[in-house]
């Protein structure tokens, strides 16, 4: 182990992972470019959902608010001739950040279910806000112009490696916060936020800024999905999959964990990707099948269950629990 971090294998493990996935577009397949596209924008945003939820116990429901905001960031600034995809999704993650600040001051003061309850209240209300206001384009949307870099135009790709920085990013943010006072800090309140709170540690102070990281990373896969999908509106940037998609991948690998997000990506896209193509018109109920069996077998995800010398004890404890 290394300090909270998680599994020092499974670490680089997912270190080697993002490596290899710079070739991806190496094959030149536009559905396999889309493929592991999807799989680095979940992986981003599970990254986001694990800040606040994995390591600091809070949550939230409504994290694609933070995947909506980035994305709107980046098409409003198109739409002024501001096209330049690094500017985009620096002011996206700042866009975000500041909202999930803003917001974050009264609505983390509240505690479990209704912490919960707030924060999808929140995404719901951004939503139908941003479907009343034209300058967003209403319920019509809005379509940027094509992506530049340092004023040039850049070609298609450029979103797949864009995308592959910001979850980059993500995953080297989540080992930052796990190796500092910031990530110890998060985890002594989930644990217990009021013996972590006689202990000094502030713990409004600290869950604004876990959740400003959260807002980041999800707010840079917004801006980069923007230019890839060359369109936006209000159904798509608050999708109920963007919401439900990275706390289950975040669930699957491994909550509180620093590779966990991205292993959870990789294996929940396989399994939608494969019940999609083979049961196209029951593939919901099939992967709603898939969730429950991931909450109720694996609560602490596959990592821990690896970790775990007595995997079948693990597995007997959940059923038990449940009363299986």
């Amino acid at each position: 182990m290394i300090g909270i971090a998680g599994n020092r294998v499974a670490i680089l493990v997912a270190a080697l992972a993002m490596l290899a996935l710079l070739f991806v577009p190496l094959a030149k397949s536009d559905y396999t470019n889309a493929l592991f596209r999807g799989i680095l924008m979940y992986g981003a945003m599970s990254y986001g959902w694990n800040v606040i939820g994995g390591y600091t116990g809070y949550v939230s429901f409504g994290n694609v608010v933070f995947f909506g905001i980035g994305a709107y960031a980046a098409a409003l600034l198109a739409t002024h001739g501001i096209t330049d995809i690094g500017l985009s999704i620096v002011a996206a993650m700042v866009a975000a950040a500041l909202f999930a600040v803003v917001l974050g001051i009264p609505v983390l003061r509240l505690q479990g279910h209704y912490f919960g309850i707030a924060t999808l209240s929140i995404a719901l209300a951004a939503q139908d806000l941003i479907s009343n206001i034209d300058a967003f384009g209403a319920t019509n949307g809005l379509s940027p112009k094509a992506a530049t870099l340092f004023g040039a135009a850049v070609p298609y790709v450029v979103t797949y490696y864009a995308m592959w920085v910001v979850c980059a990013l993500a995953l080297a943010g989540t080992y930052a916060v796990s190796r500092s006072r910031l990530g110890y800090a998060l985890v002594a309140i989930r644990e217990n936020e009021g013996a972590a709170a006689v202990l000094g540690i502030n713990p409004t102070k600290y869950k604004v800024i876990a959740w400003a990281i959260s807002g980041m990373m999800g707010g840079g896969a917004g801006a980069v999905f923007v230019y890839a999908n060359s369109y936006i509106d209000p159904a798509t940037a608050f999708a109920v999959d963007n919401n439900v998609f990275p706390i289950v991948m975040a669930l699957l690998g491994g909550v509180g964990t620093v590779a966990g997000p991205l292993l959870g990506a990789f294996i929940l896209t396989a399994i939608n990707e494969t019940l999609w193509n083979h049961f196209p018109f029951i593939h919901t109920l099939f992967f709603g099948a898939v969730i429950v069996i991931v909450v109720l077998f694996l609560p602490r995800g596959l990592l821990a269950l690896i970790a775990a010398r007595r995997s079948w004890s693990l597995y007997v404890q959940h059923l038990r629990a449940y009363r299986v």
